[in-house]
């Protein structure tokens, strides 16, 4: 294999996606996977009881049922059948609850990563302020941007929009285009997370015993909201990535072992330390890359 000749260049990162991306990335995989195991089973099970199974049939004839959740709880296969569609829904809206929460956990991690890298985006000054620098030679606690965070994470998408164009200056197109979808996300995921998957205002009202309707979200529906997510996610993980996070990742990671390193040898010895080690946590960087970004990070 011939030798990556990639020089480093810290507001040009060499990956396609940030670490962060890549967690979120991951975390979406797991829940399709559980997804589609429920929905193929899904298709199994009906599929098969369409071949012996009558609507008036009662369901210990199909199932064997296990105490104290047992078959009592239903007369017919219809019934049955209906449970089960409702199961579907309450996965569809449970499934949209993990989304939702994994798009803001993304949020919550990679912009304060971004407002770690270049401070200077703050005061209008983007990339004057390597915010490296900061890490390295401030106090423990120099950066702190919860308030800026919970601005990008709370309330309505219009303010979380506004709010993320108040940091940065713009927005992805994808961000500001899809303000609908994206309303109706936190609106079904606050319901199915506050309120048994109903109307959270209706549920609390005092005058009435009755239970309200669930929340409807069909498994097409709730995989277009689904990619919706992923569409942002990535829309901001290319602004952020590219315009103020740069190499600001595996900065901060040779900071985090320099302390462990010789520092009685080369900068060569400690590159090649480094590129040891992000190889392990999974990021592939050459000699060249590992050198120039060594001597970056001492030189400041």
């Amino acid at each position: 294999m011939a030798r990556s000749t990639y020089q480093f260049d810290r507001w040009k990162p060499r990956e396609k996606s940030t670490w962060v991306f890549r967690v979120f990335k991951k975390h979406n995989i797991e829940l399709l996977r559980m997804y589609t195991a429920f929905e193929t089973s899904r298709r199994y099970t009906y599929s098969h009881l369409g071949k012996t199974a009558q609507w008036t049939d009662q369901p210990s004839k199909h199932f064997a049922f296990v105490r104290p959740l047992g078959y009592d709880q239903f007369e017919t296969m219809r019934e049955w059948s209906g449970a089960y569609n409702d199961l579907e829904n309450w996965v569809n809206l449970n499934a949209l609850v993990a989304v939702a929460s994994s798009l803001e956990t993304y949020f919550a991690t990679v912009i304060p990563l971004a407002l770690a890298s270049d401070v200077g985006t703050l005061y209008g000054t983007s990339r004057r302020i390597d915010g490296i620098q900061i890490l390295k030679h401030g106090h423990a606690n120099a950066l702190d941007f919860e308030q800026h965070v919970i601005a990008c994470t709370k309330g309505d998408w219009s303010s979380r929009l506004a709010a993320y164009e108040k940091l940065f200056g713009r927005a992805p197109k994808f961000f500001s285009s899809n303000i609908a979808d994206l309303e109706r996300i936190r609106i079904l995921r606050n319901n199915a997370a506050h309120s048994f998957g109903r109307d959270i205002e209706a549920s609390r009202e005092r005058q009435q015993v009755k239970t309200l309707p669930m929340e409807a979200l069909s498994r097409s529906s709730f995989l277009n909201l689904q990619k919706t997510t992923w569409k942002l996610a990535k829309a901001i993980d290319v602004h952020l990535h590219q315009f103020h996070i740069g190499e600001f990742q595996a900065l901060a990671f040779y900071h985090s072992i320099f302390p462990t390193l010789r520092h009685d040898l080369h900068v060569g010895e400690r590159a090649m330390q480094l590129k040891k080690c992000i190889g392990g946590f999974g990021a592939v960087s050459g000699k060249d890359f590992c050198r120039g970004l060594a001597e970056y990070y001492e030189a400041l």
